[in-house]
C-alpha cells in the first residue's frame, strides 16, 4: 500500500510540472490552418450571425462557447429577423433572459460532433454504427433548453381541481433527422415522411427539427458548426400543442385532463411552487422524454405519435355512440374514455410511408389508413408527431363485438368485468368469432355482483351469503365473465341444444330461452332483449337475466335427496372435501368432489337411492373399500360431456382405473349410444343403462350429471 502511495504522488508531480509548462497549448501546438478560428470567431468572420451571437449573449453562455467544445446549430440573421417578425418582437432585446436562454439552448449541443457523431450514439452499452443493430435510430437530443413555466388551472384531478397551479417542463429533446435515420427506419430517405410530417419544411438530408441544415460540419477549433434556415423555435410537446389549440382538437384535450396528474413538486428560484404534469392510464403525452424516459438511450430512441381528430369529428362519433345513452361526457366510464384516448396515441414514431402498408395502434388493433383522405396535416413536436386527423380511429373494442356495451350506462358493470378479468383483449380479435350474452346493472346486482368505485378505482365486488360485500379476486371475476362468452357465433336460440361457454360450462336454451346451471337450480331463465350483430367479429345478446354460476357436482348430489346414499358413499370414502371461498367469511365452506380438478370436463351418472339399495340387495358393491372407490369412479367419464341430445355415441374413458404400465395409466370404458332424450350406457358387465330424460342434463362446474336408476358395474353380473 505504501509503495502504491508513494508512486501516486512521483505521479501527481510529473504532471503538476507538465501541466505547468504547457498551460497553454498553443505554446506547443498551433491550429492547422485549415482549422479557422473557434466558434464565435468563424461566425464573427462570417457577419450574418450577428443575432445568434447576440442571442448567445443575452443567454449568458460567452463564457461556456469561448471555453468548452461546442456543436452549434446557426440560423442566419435573416432567419432571426422573419421569426422575431413572426411573435411580433424587434430583437433579441425584447426576450427576457429565460427565454433566451430556452432559445439559444435548443441550438446547442456539448461537445464537437461531427455529422457521423451526431447520428451515431454510445447507447445499451457500445458505440453505434452503420452495421450496428439500431444503427442512427437513436435521433433525439438532449439539449439545455428549459422550457419556460406556466400557469394552468387544473379541470378534473380532485386533488387540484380549480385551482392554478405553476408548471414546469423537463430539457427539450429534440430530433435528428437524416437520410439514414429514415434508411435504418424503413422510411423514405429522399424525404417524404419527413416533409409529411414537417410540411413547412425544407429538405437537405439533415435536419434539425423543422429546420434545414443548409451547411454541415463547418469545423472550427473549438467544435462543428451546422448552418440553419430558419430559427428553431421553442419547442412544444404534444401536451402544449394541443392546449394551444383548443379551438381545433379542444374536445380531445379535455377528455384527455380527465387524466391528467401534477407530480414532482418542487420550488423554483423565485420560491414559488411548481408541479410537472403528466397522464396516468393513458400514455403520457405531456413528457418531454417521450414514452420511455426512464433511461438516456431510450429517450433518445423512441417518441410519441398522436392522431388527434378535429373537435367536429370527434364530438359526431359521440353524438351517434355512447352520448345517445349517458347524459354527459362526465358520466361516461373512464373505460370508455382510456380506450378512445389511447387509440390515438402511440409510443413509437409512425412514418406515413409504413402507415401505407400497415398501421396499428397502442392496442395491437390493426388499423386502415389513407394518408392523403384520413391526415388533413401534421405537426413535429418536441416528444413526438401529431396527425390532424379527419376521421376517428376506433379501437376494435368498439367496434367488435363488446363494443356496444362500451356505449349503454346499464351495463357498466358487466363491461368493468369483462377489464378486470383480462378477458376483453380478446373479444377485440376480428380474427375469433364471438357470442356474449350481457345482462344488465341491475339483473347482476339482484344476482350478487356489483361494481363500485373506490379512490378512484373500479372493483368488482360479490355478496357472501352473510349479505356482506366483498371484492373478487380476478380469477373468480374471470370465471364470472366467461360463463358469458361463447366463441363461436349463434345467430339466434331457437330449436334446442348446449352451448358450452368460454368457461367450459354449459349453457342450455330452447325456442328462445337460455339456461345456466344455477338456472336450472333455481327455476328461473333469461330471454335475449336485444341482439347486436358486429361486422367484425359474431352477436351480442343483451339478456334478461342472469346467467347464474353451476354448481359443482359434489353441491349438486348432496342438495338432491334422491342422491343421499351416493353423496354418503362419496363422503365416507373421503372424495368430498371443502374449500373456502375467497368473498365468503371465515368457517362458510363448499364440498367438491375433489378428483374432478384433474380435468374440464366430466359427464357424472349419479345412482338413485333406490338403485344403490337394489344393487346392495344383489350383492353388487364391494366391501372392500379400495374395490369400492373404483365402483364409485366407474359412474365418472373423464375429459367429455354427454348429453341426451343425440350428438354423441361411442367409447369414453371413466375415472375406474383399469390397469397400470409405468406411469400410463389405462382407464375403464363405457359405450354410449345416443338419441335426442334417449341416451343409452353400456358397462363392463354388458348391462344396458337407459337414462331418464327427465333426470337427464343436470348442468354442473365443467359438465353434466345424469341420475341413473342402476348403478353401472365394470364386472359381468355373476
Amino acid at each position: 500500500m505504501r509503495r502504491i502511495t508513494l508512486f501516486s504522488s512521483v505521479l501527481l508531480l510529473v504532471m503538476a510540472t507538465f501541466t505547468k509548462q504547457c498551460t497553454d497549448p498553443h505554446e506547443r501546438y498551433e491550429d492547422p490552418p485549415w482549422l479557422g478560428g473557434s466558434n464565435i470567431e468563424t461566425l464573427e468572420s462570417e457577419g450574418n450571425y450577428d443575432i445568434f451571437i447576440a442571442l448567445m449573449d443575452k443567454a449568458e453562455y460567452r463564457v461556456s462557447i469561448e471555453n468548452q467544445l461546442f456543436t452549434l446549430f446557426v440560423p442566419s440573421d435573416s432567419a432571426f429577423e422573419a421569426y422575431f417578425s413572426k411573435i411580433g418582437i424587434s430583437g433579441v432585446d425584447d426576450l427576457t433572459t429565460k427565454e433566451a436562454e430556452e432559445l439559444f439552448g435548443q441550438h446547442i449541443l456539448i461537445n464537437p460532433r461531427s455529422r457521423e457523431q451526431l447520428m451515431y450514439e454510445y447507447a445499451w452499452g457500445e458505440l453505434q454504427d452503420p452495421k450496428g443493430e439500431y444503427g442512427t435510430l437513436f435521433h433525439r437530443k438532449e439539449t439545455y433548453a428549459v422550457p419556460q413555466e406556466y400557469k394552468e388551472t387544473v379541470r378534473y384531478n380532485p386533488e387540484f381541481k380549480d385551482q392554478e397551479l405553476l408548471l414546469y417542463r423537463r430539457n427539450t429533446m429534440i430530433p435528428l433527422f437524416t437520410t439514414e435515420f429514415f434508411e435504418d427506419y424503413f422510411g423514405d430517405p429522399a424525404g417524404s415522411d419527413y416533409l409529411f410530417m414537417y410540411p413547412n419544411s425544407s429538405w437537405s438530408g439533415t435536419q434539425w427539427h423543422d429546420a434545414m441544415v443548409t451547411e454541415a460540419e463547418v469545423r472550427t477549433s473549438s467544435g462543428f458548426i451546422y448552418y440553419l434556415d430558419r430559427v428553431v423555435e421553442p419547442l412544444q410537446t404534444i401536451e402544449t400543442y394541443l392546449r394551444d389549440n383548443q379551438d381545433q382538437f379542444g374536445l380531445f384535450y379535455d377528455i384527455a385532463q380527465r387524466f391528467a396528474n401534477y407530480v414532482n413538486p418542487g420550488f423554483n428560484e423565485e420560491n414559488e411552487r411548481r408541479y410537472r404534469k403528466s397522464y396516468s392510464q393513458i400514455s403520457d403525452f405531456a413528457d418531454e422524454w417521450g414514452p420511455e424516459s426512464g433511461s438516456a438511450e431510450a429517450k433518445m430512441l423512441y417518441s410519441f405519435t398522436a392522431f388527434i381528430p378535429y373537435d367536429n369529428v370527434l364530438q359526431e362519433f359521440l353524438d351517434n355512440t355512447v352520448l345517445q345513452s349517458y347524459s354527459s361526457l362526465d358520466s361516461v366510464p373512464q373505460l370508455f374514455l382510456v380506450y378512445l384516448l389511447q387509440s390515438h396515441l402511440n409510443t413509437y414514431l409512425n412514418l406515413p410511408t409504413k402507415m401505407e402498408d400497415r398501421f396499428i395502434n397502442y392496442l395491437g388493433d390493426e388499423i386502415t389508413i389513407d394518408i392523403d383522405a384520413d391526415i388533413a396535416g401534421a405537426r413535429g413536436c418536441g416528444n413526438g408527431v401529431i396527425y390532424f386527423m379527419n376521421r376517428l380511429l376506433e379501437p376494435n373494442a368498439f367496434t367488435c363485438v363488446v363494443g356496444d356495451v362500451f356505449y349503454q350506462r346499464d351495463y357498466t358493470t358487466f363491461l368493468y368485468a369483462l377489464e378486470e378479468s383480462e378477458v376483453l383483449n380478446t373479444l377485440t380479435r376480428p380474427s375469433i368469432t364471438m357470442t356474449l350474452f350481457a345482462p344488465s346493472n341491475a339483473e347482476l346486482l339482484e344476482y350478487g355482483i356489483r361494481h363500485v368505485e373506490v379512490d378512484g378505482d373500479i372493483i368488482i365486488e360479490i355478496r357472501g351469503s352473510d349479505g356482506v360485500w366483498n371484492e373478487m379476486e380476478q380469477l373468480d371475476i374471470q370465471e364470472f365473465v366467461e360463463d358469458y362468452i361463447y366463441v363461436g357465433n349463434y345467430e339466434d336460440f331457437i330449436g334446442e341444444g348446449f352451448i358450452r361457454m368460454a368457461s367450459d360450462n354449459y349453457v342450455y336454451y330452447k325456442d328462445g330461452e337460455i339456461r345456466g346451471g344455477g338456472n336450472q337450480v333455481e327455476g328461473d331463465l333469461c330471454l335475449v332483449d336485444e341482439k347486436v350483430p358486429s361486422d367484425r367479429n359474431g352477436n351480442l345478446f343483451y339478456i334478461d337475466n342472469a346467467i347464474k354460476a353451476p354448481y359443482n357436482a359434489a353441491e349438486l348430489i348432496l342438495d338432491d335427496p334422491e342422491l343421499s346414499d351416493f353423496a354418503t358413499m362419496l363422503d365416507t370414502l373421503s372424495l368430498i372435501d371443502s374449500i373456502q371461498a375467497d368473498y365468503e367469511i371465515p368457517g362458510v365452506l363448499f364440498p367438491r368432489i375433489n378428483f374432478m380438478n384433474q380435468l374440464n370436463q366430466w359427464t357424472v351418472f349419479a345412482p338413485t337411492n333406490q338403485a344403490i339399495a337394489d344393487a346392495q340387495l344383489a350383492g353388487q358393491l364391494p366391501t372392500d373399500e379400495d374395490e369400492l372407490k373404483e365402483f364409485v369412479y366407474y359412474h365418472f367419464v373423464r375429459g367429455t360431456t354427454v348429453f341426451d341430445d343425440g350428438e354423441f355415441s361411442g367409447t369414453l374413458p371413466t375415472q375406474r382405473r383399469d390397469t397400470i404400465i409405468g406411469s400410463d395409466i389405462f382407464y375403464e370404458p363405457l359405450d354410449f349410444s345416443n338419441a335426442v332424450y334417449n341416451l343409452m350406457v353400456t358397462d363392463k358387465s354388458g348391462q344396458d343403462v337407459t337414462v331418464d330424460h327427465t333426470d337427464a342434463n343436470r348442468l354442473i362446474e365443467g359438465g353434466s350429471l345424469h341420475k341413473i336408476n342402476s348403478v353401472l358395474l365394470s364386472e359381468p353380473v355373476k
